[in-house]
């Protein structure tokens, strides 16, 4: 089976799942859209101090690909647990766009920025995490049948072969959210702030970064 098809296998025999966590992502979306003004208080200064932490007025596109990477074998790695990784992390990315979107797009011109500053890496970290999410669910789905097999008394080899492309298709999809998530750093990293910048300064006549 060549790299194409187990590609597509990996997609079509676990879109079930796929489904279910872009619900939850978009729930965690119009959550935070609804929200967005009564947890403003909260989740702003949080936000700011992450920005301030990175230092976003120099963005690094290596640095955000190398917290997009740990992020993401952390949330796979952690789904081990009941899966709670994944279905919590699609949540709160969902929460989070939903609040900057409902807390920013009250004007034409926070529209414009919102859609600047996210849509070009977004449409591209999305499906990555959504991959991620999904490979940690597979990943949970290998162990909890893995262990299972054992307990009904298979071999360990059994209990394996028996599950093997649960596992396979957990990796196969983990390695293509890495390979997404690193071309969405460099456009975050690149592309975006330029972008922000141009569009603020025609609106404006300032930068942003």
């Amino acid at each position: 089976m060549n790299i194409r098809t187990e590609i597509k296998e990996a997609f079509v025999e676990n879109k079930k799942i796929f489904t279910i966590l872009l619900v939850i992502f978009i729930l965690g979306f119009i959550v935070g859209v609804v929200i967005a003004d009564d947890i403003a208080p909260v989740l702003m200064p949080a936000l700011k101090e992450l920005v301030k932490d990175a230092n976003i007025s120099s963005i690094n596109a290596f640095s955000i690909m190398i917290h997009n990477e740990t992020t993401a074998i952390t949330v796979f790695l952690g789904s081990i647990i009941f899966g709670i990784y994944a279905i919590i992390g699609i949540f709160a990315n969902g929460l989070v766009m939903g609040f900057m979107a409902g807390y920013t797009i009250k004007s034409a011109y926070g529209l414009i920025i919102y859609l600047v500053l996210i849509v070009p890496h977004g449409i591209i970290e999305i499906p990555a995490f959504l991959c991620t999410c999904t490979a940690g669910i597979l990943l949970f789905l290998f162990v909890f049948r893995f262990i299972e097999d054992l307990i009904h008394k298979n071999t360990f080899k059994e209990s394996y072969d028996n599950n093997k492309k649960t596992l396979k298709h957990a990796i196969t999809l983990l390695s293509i959210s890495l390979v997404l998530f690193a071309i969405a750093a460099l456009i975050e990293g690149f592309i975006t702030p330029e972008l922000g910048n141009i569009i603020n300064q025609q609106i404006n006549g300032t930068r942003l970064f």
